[in-house]
């Protein structure tokens, strides 16, 4: 979703935004035992979402500090429904007729209580911030290469011979993080273009990360099986 002109200020336009998400990630938590695995990851995409756009606020640091902290610990209770999805979905891909039919691994099901607490703690802390009215577009899209240059050095440790995973999933966080402030601020045609590009990127960088979990996952749960 682009910025674009509207009776709204940018930064009441990016408020709006943030108290969509979290109204999606509500509703998604009252209605995760429908279906368990899209609802997941839903959640956890919308979540990266939210923190990804409050690093847009310019002079936020003292605010995201209350911010983000219940915003990451109900990314993260969906976790482990994610990671056994994605094993899933890897096994019937690459090993059909291996696949174990079975949807939500015992021990991944996420506290829903906590993360309704969660979802109330993240919206309180939102209310807390209340000059979105004086943010400027400008101010964002600083923000925005912020992100690109913190992105681009990301890549530079990355790409070293004998970087340590934890390195590379920084860069894919910060490509991904990169991704949906630009789709949110990009309007004009030059940025919708290295927003389609940060996109394959990410595309490719989580296929990546999807392959290295699963081998974990697979060697700390095999008693499962």
């Amino acid at each position: 979703m682009a910025v674009s002109a509207s009776r709204y200020s940018p930064g009441e336009y990016l408020r709006r935004e943030l108290d969509r998400l979290l109204v999606d990630v509500s509703r998604a938590v009252e209605k995760f035992s429908d279906d368990p695995e899209e609802s997941a990851h839903f959640i956890r995409t919308r979540v990266k979402r939210l923190s990804s756009l409050s690093r847009l606020v310019p002079r936020g640091r003292d605010w995201r500090e209350s911010f983000l902290p219940p915003c990451r610990e109900l990314k993260n209770l969906f976790a482990g429904v994610r990671d056994a999805t994605i094993v899933r979905e890897l096994t019937e891909k690459y090993a059909p007729g291996v696949a174990h039919d079975q949807r939500v691994v015992v021990g991944t099901w996420p506290d829903l209580e906590g993360a309704k607490v969660l979802g109330v703690a993240a919206k309180a802390a939102l209310d807390e911030f209340h000059d979105w009215g004086e943010i400027q577009h400008e101010q964002m899209l600083k923000r925005l290469t912020d992100t690109y240059r913190s992105a681009r050095k990301a890549w530079k440790t990355a790409r070293c011979a004998g970087a340590r995973d934890a390195v590379f999933h920084d860069w894919r966080r910060m490509v991904k993080r990169l991704l949906y402030q630009s789709e949110f601020l990009g309007g004009q045609k030059r940025m919708q273009k290295l927003t389609a590009k940060i996109e394959r990127l990410g595309g490719i960088l989580g296929d990546l990360q999807d392959v290295c979990m699963a081998r974990k996952w697979i060697a700390n749960n095999r008693a499962k099986f």
